[in-house]
């Protein structure tokens, strides 16, 4: 069963034992800054390798047909802030803040972000849930919105650790209503006593929002090949943390240092720094592709029809 059908199911089935499991399940875990707590950076899973293979079907297509998606893609992106009490509130500047990186950091890939709602749910459940319960499911039908033609992110305290998961541009097609980013509230950037410091400069969202648009994490694979199928990012025998720059990749036959300040990676916030060119190609190609009904222009595109009838 994949995770797809793995969230489907879980609408109608009890999933105590799973919850209890998801967070070492699905993430790496790191230590808290004080060492008195545990957190993972990303709830999001590896793809599975038939994922990988129709993705990179995809990438071959585009190239073939000499498709290359220049126009600008505005991404309406819909707020909703989960909250217990005041735990989990977040003000407009914060919102404002996050996406305003999230904008400098996209620009290459020729993609904005704006803010289109805001909307606050006092929900405890939803509000401490874990990725593959009935609470993410009910959360997520209840209130996504147009999640084919916008991004609708989550802000809550999710159980287990997390900072924050996504969901890949291919899940759309069999999970609509499951579509989007969750974050810990905690994460965005200028929090007034944030408690996951070093992750607290909004990086989180631009780590989770790659995901939608089809990155995988630079050490996926470890040293296997493809790796993260990106060719200008150096592979990576396990996932970095801290910030430990110029730090030899352990890959034999790797001359490369190891991509710690690559927002996929799983540094401090502070840490990272950049994605690559190729990885901005393929944010164009996955969201072109994949989330075509973000651009009219693509949307239409008779030459995409004809390409998707061929490999899907």
């Amino acid at each position: 069963m994949n995770r797809r059908q793995f969230l489907m199911s879980s609408a109608c089935a009890c999933l105590a034992t799973t919850t209890a499991n998801v967070g070492t399940l699905l993430a790496q875990e790191i230590p808290s800054a004080d060492g008195s707590a545990r957190l993972y950076r990303c709830g999001t899973p590896p793809p599975t390798p038939s994922e990988k293979i129709q993705a990179n079907r995809v990438v071959t297509a585009l190239r073939t047909h000499r498709v290359n998606f220049r126009g600008q893609t505005v991404v309406p992106v819909r707020f909703h802030i989960i909250h217990h009490g005041q735990q989990g509130y977040l003000p407009d500047r914060q919102l404002k803040a996050q996406v305003a990186l999230l904008n400098r950091t996209y620009a290459p890939a020729n993609v904005e972000f704006k803010i289109v709602d805001v909307k606050l749910h006092e929900n405890d459940a939803w509000f401490y849930h874990q990725p593959g319960t009935d609470a993410e499911v009910e959360m997520k039908t209840a209130l996504g919105q147009d999640t084919a033609g916008s991004l609708n992110i989550y802000t809550a305290e999710p159980g287990g650790g997390l900072l924050g998961y996504a969901t890949f541009p291919w899940w759309y097609a069999d999970t609509p209503q499951l579509d989007g980013v969750v974050l810990h509230h905690d994460s965005l950037p200028e929090a007034a006593d944030p408690r996951t410091w070093p992750y607290d400069l909004g990086m989180r969202a631009v780590h989770e929002i790659g995901h939608w648009c089809g990155l995988y994490h630079t050490f996926q694979g470890g040293c296997d090949a493809p790796g993260d199928d990106v060719v200008d990012t150096a592979y990576e025998q396990n996932a970095a943390t801290g910030c430990p720059i110029n730090q030899p990749s352990a890959c034999p036959g790797e001359a490369r240092f190891n991509p710690v300040e690559n927002y996929m990676d799983y540094t401090d916030d502070s840490c990272m720094k950049h994605f690559t060119p190729l990885q901005y190609q393929r944010i164009k190609d996955m969201v072109g592709y994949y989330r075509y009904k973000l651009n009219p222009q693509t949307n239409r595109s008779a030459l995409l029809e004809q390409i998707r009838k061929s490999i899907e």
